[in-house]
């Protein structure tokens, strides 16, 4: 599961422009739906807080 780090989050929406799925909304801070993610990583590469990372729930 994606999981954003809401202490690192600028809420600048980079991420959002690039999720293929439209899985994150930016609005103030990043916020994920669960439900669209397809936990393909794009977004935590285009992240410039370093702020988006995968949870452990989705390591194991």
């Amino acid at each position: 599961m994606l999981v954003v780090n809401e202490d690192r989050c600028v809420g600048c929406g980079l991420c959002v422009s690039f999720c293929p799925t439209e899985a994150l909304k930016a609005w103030g801070l990043c916020h994920v739906d669960p439900d669209r993610c397809n936990e393909c990583l794009v977004c935590i590469d285009y992240c410039p807080a370093d702020a988006l990372s995968m949870g452990e729930e989705a390591r194991r």
